[in-house]
């Protein structure tokens, strides 16, 4: 990676060539010789973007955490080592969570943050733990470590100073006369004479993370680690914030400008991992790859409060699927408008009274004066027939045991009016019908369960 025409990083391929940073691309190219070198411009905002997304894994570590001259995390650990058992604990918790995201990095223990950071590059070992809390360590630090802090450090070198522990012994107004207010202030922080505030860190309101794959993938298959990762930052993600959400939006990108858009929707708030990489997993086998992708993203914005749940008391062992995971299985492997449910309407007559609706569309509260109402309601009424004062149906005589209940509809262009019952024939077996008022006839309506 080159910045400023000089190599600001490089991997490990390229520095076992010789290849290190600060050396500009021709050298670089001359020690590569025939083997092919890959010369990528510097990205900062991908740099900013990769950072913020660290600071929001973090999150569940400390709230207590900042990002530091653009290449650095600073976490205040203090308040959380109780949680995790001690500061060993919180750096293998780091680096599993680091290494889980494709990252490695030189992490240290410090009295201030400066501290630390100045402890993370003296250390050759880049998976241990460096430094330690104590002074006489702060002391020893070389200058040559502290240099990207301040330019003073250059020319006190200059001067004959090694370590910061000579600068320290300095006395605070001379040191402030020569080198400035500002580098006085700056060595305060770093000895911990003046310990700064903590900065809380906010997360962002939505949910956004992205995974590079490195290489060229079309096999749904090869996705999986990149699924599974980003489905864990949004799990913590909604945990650490007691949110839910009912929709992702996944986005593959791929070369020459192709971008893929998946949109998984479920009937209820959800944030398991486990529940969206099933869906998302069929979601994709209904939409393959026009292109190779290189680059997985994962969005999700409509959010809301979590709501506590409870289990099925009655469920057997081997029922581990509810009617909504349900629901969604199948709204997601056949589409969302291949699923519909039942929903209620605003309308006095009963024929009219329900619809049907794409399963997670919000439904319209029942009203409360639903007594003598059937489960089972007929498309169209069925037309009775009427023998004198005797009702037939089916061949079998009804007796009207309930009723009547009078519902008028209409009366802005056909009036209605019905007188509802509730009928029983001679096996026991009950029916809603209704005696239309004004035709003078009798209809069927329902069945009771």
């Amino acid at each position: 990676m080159i910045d400023r025409q000089r190599i600001y990083a490089v991997n490990a391929t390229a520095s076992l060539l010789g290849l290190e940073p600060g050396m500009d691309p021709a050298s670089a190219r001359a020690l590569a010789g025939e083997t092919p070198l890959q010369l990528l411009p510097r990205d900062p905002d991908m740099e900013s973007k990769a950072l913020e997304s660290l600071c929001c894994w973090a999150y569940g570590i400390t709230p207590h955490l900042y990002p530091f001259r653009d290449d650095c995390l600073m976490l205040e650990i203090g308040g959380s080592l109780k949680l995790f058992g001690g500061s060993d604990a919180i750096l293998r918790h780091c680096r599993k969570g680091l290494a889980g995201r494709g990252y490695s990095a030189d992490m240290a223990l410090g009295i201030t943050p400066l501290a630390a950071w100045s402890f993370s590059h003296i250390s050759s070992d880049g998976n241990s733990s460096k430094g330690c809390c104590e002074r006489e360590q702060l002391e020893k630090l070389p200058l040559r470590t502290l240099e990207p802090l301040h330019e003073q450090f250059i020319a006190l070198q200059r001067g004959g100073f090694t370590t910061l522990g000579e600068i320290l012994a300095l006395p605070g107004a001379s040191l402030s006369r020569r080198c400035g207010s500002q580098f006085r202030e700056l060595l305060q922080h770093l000895s911990g004479e003046v310990v700064p505030p903590p900065v809380h860190f906010e997360p962002p309101s939505c949910f956004a993370d992205s995974y590079p794959l490195g290489y060229p993938v079309r096999n749904h298959d090869e996705l999986g680690p990149a699924l599974e990762q980003l489905l864990t930052s949004l799990e913590d993600y909604l945990r650490q914030r007691q949110l839910q959400t009912r929709q992702i939006i996944w986005h593959f990108s791929g070369l020459n400008n192709y971008r893929e858009s998946l949109s998984v929707r479920t009937s209820e708030a959800r944030a398991p991992r486990q529940d969206w990489y099933r869906l998302t997993r069929l979601r994709l086998e209904r939409q393959p790859f026009a292109q190779e992708v290189e680059l997985v993203q994962l969005h999700a914005d409509q959010l809301e409060s979590a709501q506590p749940t409870s289990g099925d008391l009655f469920r057997q062992a081997g029922q581990s699927t509810s009617s909504s995971q349900l629901v969604d299985l199948l709204s997601n492997r056949l589409g969302a408008q291949a699923v519909n449910s039942l929903h209620y309407r605003d309308a006095h007559l009963p024929e009219h009274s329900s619809t049907k609706a794409p399963s997670g569309t919000t439904n319209t509260p029942c009203p409360k004066n639903t007594a003598q109402r059937p489960f089972w309601l007929l498309s169209e009424p069925e037309l009775l027939r009427h023998d004198g004062q005797q009702l037939w149906f089916w061949g079998s005589q009804l007796e009207l045991i309930y009723g009547p209940e009078r519902i008028e509809d209409g009366w802005w262009e056909r009036s209605t009016s019905r007188d509802y019952f509730v009928a029983r024939n001679t096996q026991g077996q009950r029916f809603w019908v209704f005696h239309e008022r004004r035709q003078q006839r009798w209809f069927m309506q329902g069945f009771f369960a």
